[in-house]
């Protein structure tokens, strides 16, 4: 959950009512926030991860003044005739543009832009991974606009520059580009947005200094790059909301690539809910008129048929995907003290499964041998669980997957480890990590084509050989279990020849332990040896 300061003068400009700090902390409170410090100049709120359009000051404010009942501009996406020509960037393959028009810029409110650019780059971009944002100069832009991947030795003057750098030079040289080089490195051509002039965006590391912005900036050019299609075009939706929220004029912009695409991607999405529905969850039942209040104040639309209301979802709102989100925006709104507690009729008493005091006892275990527990999503992809781990394999797919990042079920523990050494190849070694989680495997026998399975996975990333280590650590692990274990060595195209061994219980297959191979190191990005683990815990959950 992030933690960010906001103006609170400003915040209450744009709310458009003067609060006092205890009703201002209330009303934050009220939306799944917390208020953890309010000064006379500025408010520090810890968000809730789901509400990423109150990332930014003006979507905070637009939130808070729906929910108090004042109301909220349209906000709206005009034509314009500005194309951007795609070619193929493998490294950043997807893009949103907008032109934001009639802007009035002082000092504070280039500080004010920069400072939402870099929060959306640390949450929803994950360090500029997923998504980066540039901002230009429209007017100083020339002629065609182009995105495409171009040679390293290619040159444009950089922010803060004043002689040209080539591409390779700007990564070794200046302070941005050291920091996020590794995003890019490795690719054979590097992404750019390129005018008549020559290259004045360098996604995700700099922009040009011709471009940039100025108190006498009048037209903006907004670039979003990154390698989620998703996670693009909802960065690109919470600049809207902040510039329209600002006063200016939002266009949008065709992009003419393999298809042609027109951005931001402001499409209003309806839900049906009966009303029914919203009785049995909440409890209460409410009149037509008071639903629509309820909804007004969590800044929905609505339309209200015989036995089902029509809700609208703002583009913004990337955190609603079914009617249980609106039914507990309805809850909200109406207020959690409102509802009347009510006693149960039937008495439980509430005690661990069996697998779960198997996994909480190895946990124990794994934690005394100084490992450092990790939980990952039960969702995945192909790229991460077969390909990067030299193998190949079935999993369970999903239909309409909304991110490339997720896109089946994961069928191991082990690939989500290395994905996490990955990410901290920058934290002194030796790193001991472990995740005991489920797995979903197909299964042409069971009733719905998989089975659920428990498992036990740990890595150590370090210097040297840790291979008699991680035998020690599963044979305690069988202890725990209260099993005996057989040992056989074999071939896994994961692991280095001859330093890899399947586990046995009972003459059935439990698991492996072994060193990685080092394509599998070179594919994650790890330049150190891997020892590692995994081992199924329970066949199937309760």
């Amino acid at each position: 959950m992030p933690t960010i300061t906001f103006d609170k003068k400003r915040l209450l400009e744009l709310i458009g009512k003067n609060l006092k700090d205890r009703e201002l902390e209330e009303l934050i409170n009220s939306l799944k926030s917390n208020v953890e410090e309010i000064s006379e100049n500025e408010i520090k709120v810890e968000l809730t991860a789901d509400r990423s359009d109150m990332f930014v000051l003006e979507g905070l404010a637009r939130a808070l003044r729906d929910f108090i009942g004042l109301d909220s501009p349209e906000i709206k996406i005009s034509d314009s005739k500005v194309v951007v020509k795609q070619e193929e960037v493998p490294v950043r393959p997807y893009i949103a543009c907008a032109i934001v028009r009639n802007v009035k810029l002082n000092d504070e409110a280039i500080k004010s832009l920069m400072n939402a650019q870099e929060i959306l780059h640390e949450t929803i971009g994950r360090k500029r991974k997923k998504v980066a944002i540039g901002l230009h100069d429209f007017d100083k832009i020339e002629g065609e606009i182009w995105y495409r991947g171009v040679s390293r030795n290619e040159k444009f003057v950089p922010l803060g520059e004043r002689e040209e750098m080539s591409l390779i030079d700007v990564l070794a040289k200046t302070e941005k580009g050291r920091k996020y080089a590794e995003l890019i490195i490795n690719a054979n051509k590097w992404p750019a947005f390129v005018d008549n002039k020559g290259i004045f965006s360098f996604p995700p590391i700099l922009n040009s200094d011709r471009t940039k912005i100025t108190e006498n900036t009048k037209n903006i050019f907004v670039d979003v790059t990154g390698i989620d299609r998703n996670a693009v075009k909802q960065v690109m939706n919470i600049l809207v909301l902040m510039f329209s929220e600002m006063g200016f004029k939002i266009e949008g912009v065709k992009i003419r690539g393999k298809r042609e695409l027109f951005t931001p991607e402001w499409i209003e999405t309806p839900i049906e809910i009966e009303k029914k529905k919203i009785e049995k969850l909440l409890g209460e039942k409410f009149k037509d008129d008071e639903l629509k209040k309820l909804l007004k104040k969590m800044g929905y639309k609505s339309v209200f048929e015989k036995d089902k209301v029509i809700v609208i979802i703002p583009p913004y709102r990337f955190d609603v995907f079914s009617e249980t989100d609106v039914i507990e925006d309805i809850a909200i709104a109406y207020g959690y003290n409102n509802f009347a507690p009510e006693l149960p009729n039937v008495f439980t008493k509430g005690e661990l499964t069996e697998i779960e005091r198997i996994s909480d006892e190895i946990r124990e275990l794994l934690i005394g041998f100084g490992f450092q527990e990790i939980v990952r999503p039960i969702l995945t992809n192909e790229e991460l669980q077969f390909k990067k781990m030299l193998i190949e394999g079935e999993a369970i797919n999903i239909k309409n997957p909304v991110s490339e990042l997720y896109t089946q079920m994961r069928v191991w523990l082990l690939p989500s480890l290395m994905d996490f050494l990955s990410k901290n190849t920058k934290e002194p070694y030796p790193q001991k990590i472990f995740e005991i989680g489920d797995v979903v495997l197909p299964d042409k026998k069971s009733e719905n084509g998989a089975k659920e399975i428990r498992k036990v996975s740990a890595a150590i990333a370090a210097n040297g050989s840790f291979f008699a280590e991680v035998k020690r650590i599963v044979l305690e692990i069988a202890k725990r279990m209260k099993i005996n274990v057989e040992f056989k060595d074999d071939k896994h195209p994961s692991f280095i020849e001859g330093r890899f061994v399947r586990i046995y219980s009972a003459g059935e297959e439990i698991g492996f332990f072994g060193e990685i191979n080092p394509q599998v190191l070179e594919n994650f990005k790890v330049y150190i040896p891997v020892a590692a683990l995994e081992m199924k815990v329970s066949e199937s959950n309760p």
